[in-house]
Parts: structure tokens; C-alpha cells; sequence
């Protein structure tokens, strides 16, 4: 075997077994969605593992997360990831499939059921609860735009030790009682990032005003959801450096 063909075969087996690190889970929805989470367990420490859950903005998947997935687990967090319903690898209701049309937001929202995607979220974090390895106290919550506002209802549920959310989605687009409810009740840390000219801007300064503990980043441009990540990326480590301290 030449050189080069053994170096590939290493580099191979090496990205195999990274991307084997993963382990897919699965949920069904009280609606008929089969929905699919990536949970990955840290290197180090003993389990049960701290939890940091992540839910990903509109026409996106679990992948946007990757860079801040990986930082979480070096902290010593486990990470799921979800597909929320109609994105990604969660796409079938009652064996068909079933997916968002970026660009049609309404009416997506309508029928894929956004409004429902907080308790596909509590859902996970009972599943999580289930296992031995996981450790659902004081989680970390993580969500942009869709998912940003998603997250909210649970801050008040779970108590979170630190939330970050990237431009989050409007409280009309879910239960909005059960939103500002959990925004003026939970003392949970919480960064909230937007841009100048983002349109959530609006939401997101909603609710750094009626927060217990709220940071209010406003990055420079018209960046929206993971588009802010660029500029807001060493914030985010340091609010994360400040909070998740034992």
C-alpha cells in the first residue's frame, strides 16, 4: 500500500469514528411526528453528564450547532441537537413526509404546527430525564429564531443554568401567554443576541425588558439567527464562561 493510500485510510477511519460518535435518538410527537435528536457525550468526566439542548432556527437542522455543540462538550456538557418537526431528518408525520418550504413561513407554520415545537422540546427533555448518563438539572438551553423562541416556555420548566438564543422568534408564534410567562418568571441567565437591523430585533428587546436576568447583545449589520454567530461568537463564550462556573 502506497503512502498516500495509507494516510487515507487513517484519515478515514479516524472521521468514521468521529462521525459514529453520535448516537441518533428518537421521539414521536403526540401528532404523528417522528422526530431525531444527535445526543453526544463528552470526553471527559463521569457520567451522568450535564445537559445542553439545542434547537436550530427555520430552514436549518441540528448541524448549525456543530462549532457550539463541540465547546459544550469540552465543558463537559452532553449535547442534543434536534430536527425540529418538518426540518431535517424530522420529517415524517404518520409515515409521510412532511417539510418546511423556506420562504413560506406562515404558511408552513400553520401546517407543520410550530406552535406545538415547545412541547416537542419538554418532550426531549423527559427523554433525556429517562436516561442514566443524563443529568436534566440545570441544563443549558441553546435556540436561534424558530427555535430561539421555542426554548422560552421551558426556561420556566426546567430552570436553566444559562440560555442563549440568537434572534428569537416572536411570542405570537407559539402560545404567547405561556412565553411571557416564563420570560417574567424565570431567573435563569439569559443572553439575547440580535443584530441592528435584524427584523426580530423587536421581540429580542421585548424580552431583555421584561427578563429577571437578561444580556442584551446587539451586533453590528442585519445578520439574522445563525448568521449572527460570526460577531456574537466571543460573547457567547464569555457569558458562558461566567455562568456555567461551578
Amino acid at each position: 500500500m502506497r503512502r498516500w493510500e495509507k494516510l487515507f485510510l487513517i484519515f478515514f477511519v479516524c472521521t468514521l469514528g468521529v462521525l459514529s460518535a453520535s448516537e441518533i435518538v428518537t421521539l414521536r410527537s403526540k401528532d404523528g411526528f417522528l422526530l431525531k435528536g444527535w445526543l453526544d457525550l463528552p470526553s471527559k468526566g463521569k457520567p451522568p453528564y450535564r445537559l445542553a439542548l439545542m434547537a436550530h432556527e427555520y430552514g436549518a437542522d441540528h448541524r448549525m450547532w456543530e462549532n457550539l455543540a463541540a465547546q459544550m462538550r469540552r465543558r463537559g456538557y452532553a449535547t442534543l441537537a434536534v430536527d425540529l418537526r418538518g426540518h431535517g431528518a424530522s420529517d415524517r408525520r404518520h409515515g409521510k413526509k412532511i417539510r418546511v418550504r423556506p420562504g413560506h413561513f406562515s404558511e408552513d407554520a400553520k401546517r407543520i404546527g410550530f406552535r406545538k415545537i415547545p412541547d416537542d422540546l419538554r418532550a426531549w427533555m423527559d427523554r433525556m430525564e429517562a436516561r442514566k448518563d443524563i443529568e436534566i438539572e440545570e441544563p443549558v438551553f441553546f435556540g436561534s429564531s424558530l427555535g430561539g423562541g421555542a426554548v422560552i416556555p421551558l426556561m420556566i420548566d426546567f430552570e436553566p443554568k444559562a440560555v442563549v438564543t440568537l434572534s428569537p422568534a416572536s411570542p405570537g408564534n407559539f402560545n404567547k401567554k405561556e412565553v411571557m410567562e416564563s420570560v417574567e418568571e424565570s431567573n435563569s441567565p439569559w443572553l439575547i443576541v440580535s443584530s441592528q437591523r435584524d427584523f426580530a430585533r423587536k421581540s429580542a428587546e421585548l424580552y431583555a425588558a421584561k427578563a429577571q436576568l437578561p444580556t442584551l447583545l446587539v451586533v453590528p449589520g442585519q445578520g439574522h439567527g445563525s448568521y449572527t454567530l460570526p460577531s456574537a461568537g466571543r460573547y457567547i463564550k464569555a457569558f458562558l464562561d461566567r455562568y456555567l462556573k461551578r
